[in-house]
């Protein structure tokens, strides 16, 4: 965490405010307070320090929604600047509103203070990082060939996470899981499409799309007579299998580069679900970081297309149905509702992306 960063945080109930200032200050942040959506666009307009924002929706005088779009219009393009949001209306409109105007993450209030820790923590990391690859950019010209090459592989997000992401490939492809190639390929392209439709920027899709192929990179320490067993697992089988999880991380997070710590969140959580009932931890609803809710209904479309031991190949509107509908074993209410709303809305494209990386 950078000592220098400042949130603004924009709430109209004072005990809240003052609750997050609280925990944030003696986390380390520099915070400010405002009261509205109005004094909150005013501070963001003349304190070019603060980087984060974190903003209730529904306020007297301007909404958060008002505020985060009139402060984007407004701003200096080269301003580092992230937001998150705060609901506790059951905001889902509003939510998805938000992100499709470039916010980080949401909130869904009441929440755990380590949680919104984990996410300011991140939203801080991508602000460092933007903020390191604009100084690189500006002071290039004056760097020798030799310094622009080193720097060039640290700074440069993508290539870097790419880089990383391939030898974590390549090690796995030594190894037996049959899930591989054309699967990783759809897998990665399925939640770039998917956060496109949330409204994320070009660069937060190209990290999903390098992230989101290595949620079973743990399979690779799943002993060989379960991952290739014929047919359905025994309950001691599947207690091993769901390891991968927690191997996938472990192996990710060797790594100190920001968008494969994001792939180490994704390969830990991917197996949650909205409403609590998925594993390693039980975490429900936006306790489970967005990046691993997009690539869990990613990873269950692709699997129902797709043959199985125990299972054929079902057509793209059966699959559909049973995400949607539900069909005993696969649920609507495993699914965050707003990811649910923008993967119907996609259909066709996610129909398009498995045509053309078909087994």
């Amino acid at each position: 965490m950078s000592i220098k960063t400042k949130i603004l945080i924009v709430e109209d109930e004072e005990d809240i405010r003052e609750m997050i200032a609280f925990y944030l200050t003696g986390e380390g942040y520099t915070c400010d307070e405002a009261n509205n959506g109005e004094q909150g666009l005013d501070m963001i307009m003349t304190d070019p320090e603060i980087t984060i924002v974190l903003s209730d929706i529904l306020m007297p005088k301007k909404s958060g929604l008002e505020m985060i779009a009139e402060s984007l219009a407004k701003i200096d393009k080269s301003r580092q600047l992230e937001f998150v949001i705060m609901t506790g209306h059951g905001g889902a409109d509003e939510a998805i509103d938000a992100l499709k105007l470039g916010v980080m993450d949401f909130i869904q209030k009441p929440f755990q203070l380590d949680y919104l820790s984990h996410v300011i923590g991140r939203a801080d990391e991508l602000v460092n990082l933007k903020r390191f690859n604009q100084n690189y950019q500006v002071n290039l010209e004056q760097e020798v060939q030799a310094q622009t090459l080193e720097i060039q592989g640290l700074l440069d997000n993508l290539e870097g996470a790419h880089g990383e992401a391939l030898a974590c490939l390549a090690m796995a492809s030594e190894y037996k899981d049959t899930e591989t190639g054309n699967h990783i390929r759809r897998i990665g392209e399925y939640a770039a499409l998917l956060s496109k439709n949330l409204g994320w920027s070009e660069a937060r899709q190209n990290i999903m799309r390098v992230a989101a192929p290595l949620h079973d990179a743990g399979k690779i320490g799943t002993p060989d007579n379960i991952l290739l067993k014929p047919g359905r697992l025994d309950p001691d089988e599947i207690a091993i299998m769901k390891q991968h999880v927690e191997h996938g991380c472990v192996i990710l997070s060797q790594s100190t580069h920001p968008t494969m710590k994001i792939a180490a969140n994704i390969a830990l959580a991917h197996h949650e679900t909205w409403d609590g009932s998925g594993y390693p931890k039980g975490l429900k609803g936006t306790e489970i970081p967005i990046e691993a809710r997009i690539v869990a209904l990613a990873d269950v479309y692709d699997a129902l297309r797709s043959e199985r031991s125990y299972k054929p190949a079902f057509d793209h509107e059966k699959s559909m149905l049973i995400i949607l509908k539900g069909d005993g074993r696969t649920l609507p209410e495993h699914f965050d509702p707003e990811l649910l709303r923008v993967f119907a809305q996609v259909a066709e494209d996610m129909d398009a992306i498995f045509s053309k990386w078909e087994d």
